[in-house]
């Protein structure tokens, strides 16, 4: 064991990692943000004015939850009005999924969420956090390497291009990411015994707070196996997950499971949408260059059964006549 951790010790820490992974992380997870602060149109000022659904100005409110000195929106409260920040954090959203400044965008957007967060903690929904701890690492990761607008900047001054990253800020990130499943797991079998039973998915699909109207009678199909088996499935998805990732031979065939998991959960419980497409965003970074390369190869094969030859030689009665007929 000790002679396996220091044989692979540094190769995992301090390496350098190929740059499209992370490139494909920023676009999924900017895209997601991006669309997240455009749903909050409607409600910034109810969730985050001083006179919204948290009165900042109410006698005797103690509440060291809101409007946590740690936020933006504290420091900021009767100079710029809580509205201007919506706009401002729309263009930094935009910002880094076309990888623009992104180190710069980078620190905006965590600015901005952590502000969210610190200033209304009873609307946070679980994907502020999941962004807000991504948002820390990508700071020491270079996302705009490629795949971005700052890429594309460097070409035009004929900088060398960026192909690789550093890997132990990456790293942490994978970490934190996996302890989030390590963690959980054994909560849930604690705080609620449907994970016990098997019948976990039947209580949260009829659930009228989270689960989807109309659909609570899928939960009894086949006599309840097939809520058992969704259930069990999601444990065993969970539990790999963290496990298995690491190893090369194991890695596709855990992504993809919890992957299609959490797309699964956000078609089936709206209600935590952004949260568990979130996840999904920073899949991403576990991927390597292999996974790309491998993706090209398969792309190619696929073209290459889709062409068909512009002519082909004349066979069978056809072939006859034409020899029977010559073109004069």
């Amino acid at each position: 064991m000790y002679s396996y951790l220091a044989r692979h010790w540094n190769p995992f820490w301090f390496t350098r990692l190929d740059a499209r992974p992370l490139a494909l992380f920023r676009i999924a997870t900017g895209l997601l943000m991006l669309a997240m602060l455009l749903s909050l149109y409607p409600n910034w000022s109810r969730f985050y004015a001083a006179d919204g659904m948290i009165s900042l100005n109410s006698t005797g409110l103690v509440n060291p939850r809101v409007n946590s000195w740690l936020g933006l929106f504290y420091w900021t409260e009767g100079i710029l009005p809580i509205e201007a920040f919506w706009p401002v954090s729309i263009a930094l959203a935009t910002l880094f999924l076309v990888g623009l400044k992104t180190r710069w965008a980078t620190l905006g957007l965590l600015v901005l969420i952590d502000s969210q967060v610190h200033r209304n903690p009873y609307i946070v929904n679980g994907e502020e956090l999941v962004w807000r701890m991504v948002l820390l690492y990508s700071l020491l990761i270079d996302l705009g390497a490629t795949w971005s607008m700052d890429a594309w900047l460097r070409a035009r001054k004929g900088q060398p291009a960026r192909t690789t990253v550093f890997a132990w800020p990456v790293r942490m990130m994978q970490i934190n990411i996996a302890l989030i499943y390590a963690i959980s797991l054994p909560y849930k079998f604690a705080q609620d015994p449907g994970w016990v039973t098997g019948d976990a998915f039947h209580w949260t699909v009829a659930s009228d707070m989270w689960g989807p109207s109309g659909l609570p009678w899928i939960t009894l199909a086949f006599g309840g196996l097939f809520r058992k088996l969704i259930t069990f499935g999601t444990v065993v998805v969970e539990a790999a997950f963290p496990a298995l990732v690491w190893f090369e031979k194991f890695r596709r065939w855990v992504l993809l499971p919890i992957a299609c998991l959490h797309v699964g959960i956000a078609l089936m419980i709206p209600n935590v949408t952004f949260f568990t497409l979130s996840m999904v965003g920073v899949f991403p970074c576990f991927l390597t260059g292999r996974d790309f390369e491998d993706l090209a190869r398969l792309g190619a094969w696929l073209k290459k059964r889709r062409e068909k030859p512009d002519t082909a030689p004349a066979s069978g009665l056809g072939q006859q006549v034409a020899q029977s007929h010559p073109a004069t």
